[in-house]
């Protein structure tokens, strides 16, 4: 039998908790066929007349793919699930990166001109700075000025060392997680690739049976004992995850706990880089002005001693070196611009996660409301009670989605050989189940909003083609009764 979807991985949970391993083993042991249900389908197929040794053979192969096939799909989502993260986390590095590079490439631009004026002529203007003294007072405040600049210039340095080493440790991460992307990608692959062979090899036995009478009576008969383990499958399952519900609940909790804090700690750092960018942005302006106050002085020094040819010649190579710097303190500025804009855009990305992660937070509502019609365009076709079921079969055209009955939280969702996908849904004094689907289309530790579609119906063998269970159940303290749906 199936193995139970065991990667619940919500947002920036690294791996799946102990308490969540533990009950994914003990669903995999109750979903698994016991000795005493094992000799109950074989005492149900015994009634069949006439069977060959060849149709049992094909029936007990048919056995062994459905398990194959149940466990195949529970990986390959597992391994889905897996990929969403690995994509997730590489996303965010690889934007947290490119944050730095912009730093790291103006610090860059801010470095260079700082050695430029080093070595052009900054030295020279220390020793005049200092030889202008009038008295010991005014060369102490001279000395500890130039001090303060030469300290500037350091942190400039430091600083700038610091972001290639945190920009080093970035692309190395990022390198890592791409590659574990990589290779979560290729196994998941190799795993649809042999879902997709276990399937065909099913489909090849069960028409094999088709073209007889004896052997559709056979199929028949297996439907029919599978049908028997049907209700003690569902009981144990939902019973299961009802029991575990409170510890799911906590360790969803945990986790989203642990996302949100994560992200208020990147929104520090975003914050804290805007106010170095504003700082900065500040210290250019400055710069800017007092290069262009220089510029005019200098054009109207130019105007009064245009005269003298030489004097000419060199203010026009002054006025070039000008020039060049403002050119360099433009491109500056717009990297500055660059980096900014950068910032705001992965504060607004942050946010958004994180409000999100709020919104997951929140707790559900005492009151929920009535329960609403699980299939929409769809129509009862078996009421609940019907032969003793503890649950209502809908019927809609295959493919059609059904969505939550009420605001919730998912707490399982597995495969089964015989009911197809399964979703649980928590909504506080209620747990709604979902049974027969194609397919899963949320995860584990999700909230999701009255409406929201879960699954494409017509996945079970058990209730057929466009069909699937819908099974409301009254939740108190770790005991469940099924009751009636309002419909």
């Amino acid at each position: 039998m199936p193995t139970l979807l065991s990667a619940a991985l919500l947002a920036g949970a690294q791996t799946t908790s102990e308490r969540l391993e533990s009950l994914q083993r003990q669903l995999q042991q109750q979903r698994r066929l016991g000795a005493g249900q094992r000799e109950e389908l074989e005492r149900l197929r015994a009634n069949i007349q006439n069977l060959t040794a060849q149709q049992r053979q094909t029936l007990t192969r048919l056995d062994t793919l459905a398990e194959s096939v149940a466990d195949l799909e529970n990986q390959t989502a597992v391994l889905a699930a897996r990929v969403a993260l690995a994509e997730r986390q590489l996303a965010d590095t690889t934007a947290q990166r490119g944050l730095t590079e912009r730093r790291v490439v103006r610090l860059q631009g801010d470095v260079r001109e700082l050695l430029d004026a080093l070595y052009r002529e900054r030295s020279g203007r220390y020793l005049q700075l200092l030889s202008q003294s009038a008295n010991l007072s005014d060369l102490l405040i001279r000395l500890r000025y130039a001090n303060l600049a030469g300290q500037h210039n350091i942190e400039v340095i430091e600083t700038l060392r610091g972001a290639v080493q945190t920009l080093t440790a970035q692309q190395a991460q990022e390198r890592q997680q791409a590659a574990t992307l990589q290779g979560l990608q290729t196994r998941r692959l190799a795993r649809l690739e042999d879902l997709r062979d276990r399937r065909a090899e099913q489909q090849t036995l069960l028409a094999s049976l088709r073209r007889s009478e004896q052997g559709q009576r056979t199929l028949a008969a297996q439907t029919q004992a599978e049908q028997a383990l049907t209700a003690r499958t569902i009981d144990g399952l939902v019973g299961a995850v009802v029991r575990e519900r409170a510890r799911l609940e906590a360790e969803r909790r945990r986790r989203l706990e642990e996302e949100r804090q994560r992200r208020e700690a990147e929104l520090r750092r975003i914050r804290e880089a805007q106010e170095r960018a504003r700082q900065e942005a500040l210290r250019l302006a400055r710069v800017r002005a007092e290069q262009e106050r220089q510029a005019r002085l200098a054009r109207e020094r130019a105007r009064a001693e245009a005269e003298a040819r030489a004097r000419a010649q060199a203010e026009a190579r002054a006025q070039a070196a000008r020039e060049a710097a403002l050119a360099a303190q433009r491109q500056r500025e717009a990297q500055l611009r660059s980096e900014r804009e950068a910032l705001a855009q992965r504060q607004d990305q942050v946010q958004q996660e994180a409000a999100q992660v709020e919104r997951q937070l929140a707790p559900l509502p005492s009151v929920s409301g009535p329960v609403g019609f699980p299939l929409p365009g769809g129509s009862v076709t078996q009421p609940y009670g019907a032969n003793g079921a503890q649950w209502v079969v809908l019927g809609a055209p295959d493919g059609t989605p059904a969505v939550a009955a009420l605001d919730g939280n998912v707490i399982a969702t597995t495969y089964y050989a015989s009911l197809g996908w399964v979703v649980l849904l928590d909504h506080g004094p209620t747990v709604t189940a979902y049974f027969g689907l194609q397919d899963a289309r949320v995860g584990v530790g999700e909230r999701v909003a009255r409406g929201t579609p879960l699954g494409s119906v017509g996945g079970s063998p058990i209730f057929g083609p466009g069909r699937m269970a819908f099974q409301v159940n009254s939740v108190s303290g770790g005991a469940r009764r099924p009751v009636a749906p309002p419909f």
